[in-house]
């Protein structure tokens, strides 16, 4: 009886020292299934690792009493910098499942760039990974990868719920969790560092698991609400019995986009459809037509983005907008149904162009005017005379200015007046009054003309003014046509030159006389108005051309022209020969008009 205890007693030992034969303690015994990988949320340095059997993984009903997990660590070890780890089984040690443990040490987390510690995320118990039936791999000489990250603990959570270790059951735990999150084999697939640039050898799993993790960072730190990364994790767990809701889901893509744009993204693939299927493929800017504003009121900006299959971006990806001109309300703003919305602001007259970008696809709106409602938009510019004297009254300019809104501009709008050619004076800047500006224009340069510009904000218009002396008096010529018979002379000329009423015109009977004719007087009637009468008797003969010259006054302010003067059609001219006959062959008219 006592042999038989000591012998049990001494094969408990050997057991025991086996079990403590792993890589990391040290060797002794012979060593037996290699198990490896990483242990990462980002990649964990310095954390400890230790291997544990499930026990009766392949029954659905284990003996009352007896845990689900092994107590006797297999093997331990630590993590490296790059939180890889190796370690072997003890060489006995060849069929049912392991679990592998991974607590303390620190990573860097991926969305904030910032150092954290394991065991205050996880606590003493860490993370775990499970693993089913070793038993073919070991028969076949293979080597056990098995990835620890807070993946690999929902599935080893989802299965502990369930109180179910079978193999199958394991599997099912795995794989469920890999649905959920659209990720390739959680425990056999080694994920890449998030935190550094890929190697150029990196597979796509291995580049889709690190963003997950990546992910599962942001997701903590945009949706967590301050709570550790167990108890984000352990809640997504807690919906995998029917799946991820759509809120979370669209959470999760969110996380994905926010942290692939971000600054601690070191590989820009990730930013792309090919390496994140919830990245923006395409960005679709409004206002898509250029447009003119009052300075003062806002725009409305709006940024629709999609994935590459057309479909909005799940809501919470980030939209970053940039302007050169004006105040945007927001520079970051989240998508909601794809839509992602900012107001552009101004109180300066200016053009602005404002651009969406959102992962690595941008689009600009159309050019934004900011104008000012009151600016001056039209002028016109006008003279109260069509032409100056140079002695006389000063020309008044008007400027007419209408602003932007429509209407006159406000009283008081400064318009800039501005001699531009000829020789002139103005009386200087003036403001408008009902939409009117006015200023004097003299000049004492008669025969010239003189150019003037008016501006008032961005618009001008010019005129040009031509200036003259005063006239004093205007000279009418009259003559007689026609022809004479051999030997027939004009014995006499009565006729009336008329002339307007209205242009400061006045004539004395003095100022009728003889020309081109000699010793030969008219009689002279001036007495009525808009008419001069004469008449030309005489013996000797009158030859045929210019035989009077009449010399009118000018008032001051008058500008008559030769249109003013005429010969009246009453009383009625006759021209008669040394006999008293009427000669029908002969008329008279006016051959000049000389004002000066």
């Amino acid at each position: 009886m006592r042999i038989k205890n000591l012998t049990s007693l001494f094969m408990s030992l050997l057991v025991l020292v086996m079990a403590g034969c792993g890589g990391g303690g040290g060797g002794g015994a012979a060593s037996g299934t290699t198990v490896s990988g990483v242990a990462s949320k980002g990649p964990i340095a310095g954390g400890t690792v230790k291997v544990y059997e499930i026990i009766s993984s392949a029954t659905l009903h284990p003996r009352a009493g007896i845990p689900r997990y092994g107590s006797t660590v297999l093997a331990q070890g630590a993590t490296g910098a790059d939180g890889s780890y190796s370690l072997s089984l003890p060489a006995g040690f060849s069929k049912g499942g392991v679990m592998v443990q991974v607590t303390g040490g620190s990573y860097t987390d991926e969305s904030t760039g910032t150092g954290k510690r394991l065991d205050d995320q996880y606590g003493a118990g860490g993370m775990r990974a499970i693993y089913s039936n070793i038993s073919g791999m070991v028969r076949r000489g293979e080597k056990l990868s098995a990835s620890v990250t807070p993946y690999t603990e929902m599935a080893a959570a989802y299965a502990d719920l369930n109180h179910d270790l079978t193999d199958a059951s394991i599997s099912a735990s795995n794989r469920k969790v890999a649905a959920a999150f659209n990720l390739p084999d959680i425990v056999a697939t080694k994920p890449a560092d998030p935190n550094s640039a890929f190697p150029a050898q990196t597979s796509d799993d291995a580049k889709k698991y690190a963003l997950a993790l990546a992910t599962l960072s942001q997701y903590q730190n945009t949706y967590g609400a301050g709570a550790s990364m167990s108890t984000v994790a352990a809640a997504l767990a807690g919906q995998l019995a029917a799946g991820l809701t759509p809120q979370t889901s669209t959470a999760m893509g969110a996380s994905a986009n926010i942290y692939a744009s971000g600054s601690h993204n070191p590989n820009p693939s990730l930013d792309t459809p090919a390496g994140n299927p919830n990245a923006p493929a395409a960005i679709h800017t409004s206002p898509s037509t250029a447009l003119s504003t009052p300075i003062g009121s806002s725009v409305a900006i709006s940024a629709h983005v999609v994935k590459s299959d057309g479909s909005v971006v799940p809501d919470g990806t980030m939209v970053n907008f940039a302007t050169n001109f004006g105040s945007l309300s927001a520079a970051s703003v989240a998508t909601a149904n794809g839509l992602a919305n900012v107001t552009l602001t101004s109180a300066a007259v200016g053009t602005a162009l404002v651009t969406a970008s959102s992962g690595a696809v941008s689009d600009s709106v159309a050019t934004i005017n900011f104008v000012d409602p009151n600016a001056p938009a039209s002028l016109v510019i006008s003279a109260g005379a069509s032409r100056g004297v140079t002695t006389g009254a000063p020309v008044v300019i008007s400027a007419n200015v209408v602003r932007a809104a429509g209407g006159p501009v406000p009283d008081g709008t400064v318009v800039n007046f501005a001699v531009i050619s000829g020789s002139g004076a103005l009386s200087g800047a003036t403001t408008t009054l009902a939409g009117i500006a006015t200023v004097n224009l003299a000049s004492s340069a008669a025969g010239a003309s003189v150019g003037v510009r008016a501006t008032a904000g961005g618009v001008a218009d010019q005129l040009s003014v031509p200036f003259i002396a005063q006239p004093t008096q205007a000279i009418v010529k009259v003559s007689t046509s026609g022809s004479l018979a051999a030997g027939v002379l004009i014995g006499a000329i009565d006729t009336t030159v008329g002339f307007s009423t209205n242009v400061g015109l006045s004539i004395l009977p003095a100022n009728v006389v003889a020309s081109g004719v000699s010793n030969v007087g008219p009689t002279v009637n001036t007495n009525n108005a808009g008419q001069a009468r004469f008449a030309f008797t005489t013996t000797s003969g009158i030859p045929l051309g210019e035989f009077a010259t009449l010399t009118f006054s000018i008032a001051p302010g008058n500008f008559p022209t030769s249109q003013d003067f005429g010969i009246a059609s009453t009383p009625i001219t006759k021209v008669l020969d040394t006999q008293v006959n009427t000669l029908n062959g002969v008329s008279v008219g006016i051959s000049s008009v000389t004002i000066q």
